[in-house]
């Protein structure tokens, strides 16, 4: 005689569906949060990934500097030549500071054809003297428009344009400060011509370098 065995049924069978469905609000909200937090986590990891792609290919496209120091006076073209004997190129990347009548100071740039190229991004580069393109971010900070003249005294530029600078993603204005300013603070580039043509005893003789192999990691 064969005995049959009885299977006992869980009780969970019947109260699962009965507190869910007496609690459905509870378990909705929870359900919503953790499908919001997912998508939030992941849409800031997409972005994220975005970002370090778009900043590394800004490395190549606006040929950006490795590194860059500051001399007294004008290195020799022998000096030069012998800085470059270790596996680097050296780029000229002059620069003067001028006191505006806003009461801000300009750093002015030649603008730039080889090394830590100028990214435009409203109006156009200045043609000819007289002429400057500015810091987006300094121009908001100062509500500055383009056709706008900035003044030094004697000396005005009428505003061509919007720049960023790809050597100055942040406004420091030296390498000791803690905190960039934006408002007090701004860069520029103007014609090389508008360039000699400003008072050559203020130039911070600048130099960019960038390696013609880039070492090992």
């Amino acid at each position: 005689m064969v005995r049959r065995t009885r299977v006992m049924k869980s009780p969970l069978r019947k109260r699962l569906p009965r507190e869910l469905k007496g609690e459905i609000g509870k378990y909705l909200v929870v359900l919503i949060l953790m499908i919001a937090t997912i998508g939030f986590v992941s849409g800031f990891l997409v972005a994220d990934g975005s970002m370090i792609k778009a900043y590394n290919e800004g490395f190549e496209k606006y040929k950006i500097e490795d590194g860059n120091f500051r001399v007294k006076k004008k290195i020799t073209k022998a000096q030069q030549e012998n800085i470059e004997k270790n596996g680097v190129t050296l780029y000229e990347n002059f620069y003067l500071e001028e006191a505006l009548d806003n009461g801000s100071t300009m750093r002015i740039f030649k603008n730039r054809e080889e090394i830590n190229l100028v990214c435009l991004m409203e109006g156009k580069l200045p043609e000819k003297a007289g002429e400057m393109a500015i810091d987006r971010m300094y121009a908001d900070n100062n509500k500055i428009s383009v056709g706008d003249t900035l003044k030094s005294g004697s000396q005005k530029w009428k505003v061509t344009g919007f720049v960023a600078l790809s050597d100055y993603s942040c406004l420091f204005q030296n390498n000791n400060d803690s905190m960039f300013d934006a408002i007090k603070f701004g860069v520029s580039v103007v014609t090389p011509e508008e360039f000699e043509s400003l008072n050559q005893d203020k130039i911070q003789y600048s130099y960019s370098w960038v390696y013609d192999k880039e070492p090992k990691k």
